[in-house]
């Protein structure tokens, strides 16, 4: 996993980020409630909502449908300590550094096999904070799964 900046994100993910920051106005990052989901039409089945829990947990409120094709599996409604797939170490490491920095995390993970019995592949994501009150609350995340031989999955 590599930390990137925002201008090395494939250009949908920039865009994604775009919006977020038109939302947030002059605030450090914007309430979920400013969203309607109109709003998330570019990026439907590539975005994860995941709610901040108070007992230092997450959870997938939306498991996007593209990751659930491409792994297989529906995380919706699931708790990250629940989860035994070891990805969900690598989304988590990720998570507590978009929570502690209050600020949008971007990442680019290399070509690999990932889970047992997988294909290899890469991936991106963009980590996104929503809150009220200068407390996060839930994360958006928007990613893309690319295939060793450059699909989209």
């Amino acid at each position: 996993m590599r930390e990137v900046t925002l201008d090395e994100l494939p250009q949908w993910l920039r865009d994604l980020h775009a919006m977020w920051a038109a939302k947030k106005d002059a605030l450090v990052f914007p309430p979920r409630a400013s969203f309607v989901v109109e709003d998330f039409m570019p990026w439907i089945g590539r975005l994860h909502l995941v709610e901040v829990l108070p007992d230092d947990d997450f959870r997938f409120v939306i498991y996007g449908a593209s990751t659930n094709v491409s792994r297989r599996r529906d995380y919706s409604g699931l708790k990250l300590s629940e989860i035994a797939d070891p990805l969900a170490r690598i989304w988590e490491q990720g998570y507590r550094n978009a929570v502690a920095a209050r600020t949008p995390q971007f990442f680019h993970h290399p070509i690999d096999v990932y889970a047992p019995r997988e294909e290899r592949v890469s991936w991106w994501r963009a980590i996104l904070p929503l809150g009220d009150g200068g407390k996060v609350t839930h994360l958006l995340v928007g990613f893309q799964v690319i295939a060793e031989d450059g699909r989209y999955l």
